[in-house]
């Protein structure tokens, strides 16, 4: 082999290591993307799916999923694990669901799963045990520290993958807010070919040091939070305060949540989001997106007929009516 080959082996194998985008399940700088919270889809039923293929929206973050100390997956919305021992133990007809969802026409390019935290004062969980088992010098009992093939993480990450066809992993920590073992599990996650989104609502510099720390192109989208704690933020202010380039999209709590049609936890109707996109897009013009929390508080919606008791709520009588209408005051906002 001439040196002029070996030189050009050299330049090109560092490039290969980073992310290419959606080829890989990621999001493209210039792509819109209308993510949808999905908290009440485990393990849901055939016409809910069928609404979000044909909803618009281009992302679905199944949510809200927490790791046990013995190294268990749960959904917050059953008490059974959806993944024992390294592996898929959850329901058959919600793992054909969830591969339904990019499989033939409909929006769905993109499917995440969020990993939620304990609040305070609650047991360890989740992020608790990544700060542990991510660190390959701790002993813990039954499990495999570290983020090797072996390792507990691992497994749980390759059978979220595997089984389901998780592009992402997105990271909702709202109190252990350690970074080093973020970073080590986002390495982790890029050795399986997947990506990993960040769910912020405070302390921007813990978000930062994720960035800072992790292979160019893993962190591909912020999701942030602008209802309950975060009711105050904007993403051009994150995307200021992050100093970055990923693209950053604020998430919105609808009409619905906390079992009411009116608004709770700064919960927003259609057309108040509308108002809140455009705004938003003034101040940060490089926004392309942003997201909806969650099917359950749409589901709520419809089935309170909030529509009709609160009419300041909203005009949808069905869960594809205002599904529809919430993807369009994301996009129409734009």
């Amino acid at each position: 082999m001439s040196r002029y080959s070996t030189a050009f082996i050299l330049i090109v194998i560092p490039v290969l290591s980073v992310f290419t985008g959606s080829a890989q399940g990621g999001i493209m700088g210039g792509d819109t993307n209308l993510a949808l919270f999905g908290r009440g889809l485990y393990p849901g039923d055939d016409s809910t799916f069928e609404c979000i293929k044909a909803s618009g929206f281009t992302t679905v973050i199944l949510s809200s999923f927490y790791i046990h100390a013995d190294g268990d997956v749960y959904s917050g919305d059953d008490k059974d694990p959806i993944i024992h021992n390294g592996r898929y133990s959850g329901s058959q007809e919600w793992r054909r669901r969830v591969n339904s969802l990019k499989q033939g026409p409909g929006s769905v390019r993109r499917i995440e799963l969020l990993l939620e935290g304990r609040w305070y004062h609650q047991p360890p969980n989740t992020f608790d045990f990544i700060q542990d088992w991510t660190d390959s010098s701790k002993t813990v009992p039954a499990i495999t520290t570290g983020t090797g093939s072996n390792s507990t993480l691992y497994k749980i990450a390759k059978a979220l993958k595997d089984e389901l066809g998780i592009d992402a992993i997105c990271i909702d920590d709202e109190s252990v807010y350690d970074s080093a073992s973020i970073v080590r599990l986002g390495a982790m996650l890029h050795k399986l070919n997947m990506h990993m989104t960040l769910c912020p609502f405070t302390k921007p510099g813990y978000w930062k040091s994720i960035i800072d720390g992790s292979q160019q192109g893993l962190v591909d989208a912020i999701y942030v939070q602008c209802y309950d704690g975060g009711a105050a933020n904007t993403p051009g202010q994150w995307n200021h305060n992050l100093a970055t380039t990923i693209p950053v999209y604020p998430v919105f709590m609808c009409r619905g949540a906390y079992g009411t049609c009116a608004s709770s936890h700064n919960s927003k109707t259609p057309a108040e989001i509308k108002a809140e996109m455009a705004r938003f897009k003034k101040d940060y013009p490089g926004m392309m997106g942003g997201a909806i929390w969650q099917i359950a508080d749409i589901k709520g919606y419809a089935a309170m007929n909030c529509a009709v008791q609160y009419p300041a709520s909203g005009s949808a009588g069905s869960i594809s009516q205002y599904m529809g209408q919430l993807k369009d005051s994301l996009k129409d906002g734009l």
